[in-house]
């Protein structure tokens, strides 16, 4: 049976500029899941393969293919079914990722055949287990996925994950490619995920809809036992927030000690777990964490309630300071609201340069289908194409400015916080000419649209 596991390529010019590339670890699970069940795998990953999908169809004549992306990728996705069943109305197309986990409906169409709305491999595994048959009479036994009966969509019952299940992936793409993918300097950059879901609260979220909202965790040393296999010196752990349990970060970094695990490490983390962990954050430093990613999202505290983010201000600052203390980046994200006026886009710049932070990311508030703030805001949307939920794009009518001027307020502070990252050697790797000109193609067709 063949199998090809698909990554489309991404339609944002600026997410083109090589400065974030990760590794396509989703597809690297099927594709071990693919080899346990004896089934030939291949990955396309079609953010740097330039092949076309009908090229790759025709040589490897697959009789499953499975297509997994983000939100942005939502078209594409369909698209690329579409391609699948004119090459050959038998292969099957399986889709599946975070967005069509939650939002599985969004893919209801004829050139789908079964979509995955778990965080398992168990559904994958059991489809591939029907070899080429594929008889309708099986799916309804497999839970976590959806299919198409007749004309009517089936969904079978929710399938939690239980991390520790995961099998080591294996890594023959990444090994294989390694200089494609990064993390800022970081590169190459592993990726390793070690839990699903979120247990705080943040209405914008999407993450904590993840696996129907139940937080569950890999067993600790599982975890260190796949990086300490991984070949690559960087690994960015992307759980949306790993420090979380302090008792399983101490045993973290234990175990990188015990097995003398030489390492640069790049975490999420909340600004509270970090103020209230110092000992912890130090420790984590000596391993050798080089950067925590930070949601501060905002730097008043009127803000950061309505985001329902349990934080403050100043727990903010002294999250940056606590971090710079011990010779970590905070690598700091922030959101820009709908309701900001100028001095909302001076202000958070001004705070970031106070703060000295090197690297600060700032994304306009996109309310994310199946959050809680999607649903506050959906009756107000001016669009419902998902190819602008990038955080680039208004998907909401500013309050208070006018698109045009609030689209030139970012794109100056999105071009002042660059300068702060190159200043500050951050972008050390990349053409920052190039940067700039891109931006402002990009931005420039934004204003020009309006």
């Amino acid at each position: 049976m063949n199998v090809l596991l698909v990554r489309p390529k991404s339609l944002n010019i600026i997410a083109n500029v090589d400065v974030i590339n990760l590794e396509p670890l989703d597809l690297e699970y099927l594709y071990t899941v693919s080899l346990e069940e004896e089934a030939n795998a291949q990955i396309l990953d079609c953010l740097f393969d330039k092949r076309s999908l009908k090229d790759v169809l025709k040589a490897f004549r697959p009789d499953l293919v499975v297509i997994c992306g983000y939100i942005t990728q939502e078209a594409l996705m369909l698209d690329y079914s579409r391609i699948v069943k004119a090459y050959n109305p038998s292969t099957k197309v399986m889709i599946g990722g975070v967005h069509a986990q939650v939002n599985y409906e969004r893919f209801y169409i004829e050139s789908v055949d079964y979509i995955v709305h778990s965080s398992s491999l168990e559904p994958f595994r059991k489809i591939l287990r029907l070899g080429t048959h594929f008889e309708e009479a099986h799916l309804e036994t497999i839970d976590g996925i959806c299919y198409r009966k007749e004309k009517e969509w089936i969904v079978t019952k929710t399938l939690p994950i239980n991390p520790s299940d995961l099998p080591i992936p294996d890594r023959s793409h990444f090994n294989a490619n390694k200089h494609l993918y990064r993390y800022l300097s970081f590169s190459p950059c592993a990726i390793v995920k070690t839990a699903f879901s979120c247990p705080y609260g943040c209405s914008f979220c999407f993450c904590r809809k993840i696996n129907g909202g139940q937080y569950a965790a890999r067993a600790i040393d599982l975890v260190v036992e796949e990086i300490q296999g991984i070949e690559c010196d960087a690994v960015h752990i992307v759980d949306d927030t790993f420090l979380i349990n302090k008792e399983r970060v101490k045993k973290f970094i234990t175990l990188i000690r015990e097995k003398k695990i030489q390492k640069s490490f790049i975490f999420y983390s909340r600004a509270d777990f970090v103020v209230e962990n110092e000992e912890l954050i130090e420790e984590l430093g000596s391993i050798g964490t080089k950067g925590i990613i930070v949601g501060l999202e905002a730097i008043d505290d009127s803000a950061l309630s309505a985001y329902s983010k349990q934080s403050t201000e100043d727990l903010n600052k002294q999250c940056v300071k606590v971090l710079q203390k011990h010779g970590i980046e905070c690598l700091a994200l922030f959101i820009i609201d709908i309701h900001a006026v100028k001095k909302d886009f001076d202000n958070l710049y001004r705070w970031v340069e106070k703060m000295a932070l090197k690297y600060a990311s700032v994304s306009i508030f996109t309310p994310i289908p199946g959050t809680a703030a999607f649903e506050e805001y959906k009756d107000r949307l001016t669009t419902d194409k998902m190819q602008y939920w990038d955080f680039l794009h208004l998907v909401l009518e500013p309050v208070n400015m006018s698109r045009k001027a609030f689209y030139l307020e970012y794109y100056k502070l999105f071009l002042k916080l660059a300068l702060i990252g190159q200043k500050s050697g951050v972008y050390d790797f990349v053409d920052m000419q190039y940067i700039k000109k891109t931006a402002k193609e990009f931005f420039g067709s934004l204003i020009r649209t309006i």
